[in-house]
């Protein structure tokens, strides 16, 4: 069993959703995508320190949301109760991905709680297994769990797992959030779903978020933005949104394009990742 003095910290990443297309929705409420899941190196971080007795504290909580409502919180009273686990642990989120932005920031840390805790406890809990529990907290979180880059379909769930090659994005996060729930309610048409031999290069080679039109209606103000940056690139937003990114591939243009945009709006410099760092920690 891990030292239970010390705080093990992990880094919790970000993601992209390099195309997005929503396919049809459920009759549980949950729409069905094909998505190209990345992952960027925008940490939040997360230290966790195991107690001998099975309490959870998310200590110097410092959101604007009660910390019984953080996606880490309920990820560890989840896993304490399906194992039955007596253990406890002490939890500290550093945050730094935006929230309201697309990025995956809370069902990260939500994921990034269960492998961690699934380890220090010593629970052997099997990544499928994760993912089934991931799934009932959040649905981006069984990516996180999975932990590389991947094709996904069903409501984001099913994965196929994709090389991609070095690149680097501007991300512009506008000082508005976005509510998941308010875009996916006013979804009014549905794409064709892909063949899946060519799902992935089609997302690719012709990338657009199904959602980003959705968004400037409710949003009008994204419009501006988006307008504003298509003199770089094309713009395209991740998830829900509201952050938006360009891609480069090479760092020198796209440091000076980040640059240049962050006279006027919150932006970050960051590059793609091929695993989940928290995987390196010998999970």
């Amino acid at each position: 069993m891990t030292d239970r003095t010390k705080f093990i910290n992990y880094l919790s990443p970000a993601k992209l959703n390099l195309g997005l297309r929503v396919i049809g929705r459920r009759t549980d409420g949950y729409h069905l995508l094909n998505t190209i899941f990345c992952l960027i190196d925008l940490f939040d971080q997360i230290e966790i320190q195991i107690i001998d007795k099975p309490q959870i504290s998310l200590i110097e909580h410092n959101q604007a949301w009660s910390y019984t409502t953080d996606l880490g919180y309920k990820a560890a009273k989840l896993l304490q109760q399906v194992t039955n686990c007596q253990f406890g642990a002490n939890i500290r989120i550093k945050k730094t991905i935006p929230s309201g932005a697309g990025l995956g920031g809370g069902s990260s840390n939500a994921a990034t709680v269960l492998l961690a805790l699934n380890h220090l406890w010593q629970l052997n809990l099997p990544q499928d297994k994760l993912i089934e529990l991931g799934r009932t907290l959040g649905a981006d979180v069984p990516f996180f769990i999975y932990g590389q880059n991947a094709f996904a379909s069903g409501i984001g769930d099913v994965f196929s797992p994709i090389t991609l090659k070095d690149e680097f994005f501007v991300l512009v996060k506008p000082e508005f959030h976005i509510p998941t729930k308010s875009i996916f309610s006013a979804i009014e048409h549905f794409s064709e779903a892909f063949d899946e031999s060519t799902a992935s290069k089609e997302l690719l080679d012709n990338p657009r978020n199904d959602l980003q039109d959705v968004a400037i209606k409710l949003y009008p103000q994204l419009k501006n933005i988006i307008d504003e940056l298509t003199r770089f690139g094309k713009p395209i937003m991740t998830g829900s949104g509201s952050a938006i990114f360009l891609r480069f591939c090479n760092i020198k243009t796209a440091n000076k394009v980040a640059q240049e945009i962050g006279k006027s709006y919150n932006t970050y410099l960051v590059k793609n990742l091929s695993k989940s760092p928290v995987f390196t920690k010998s999970l």
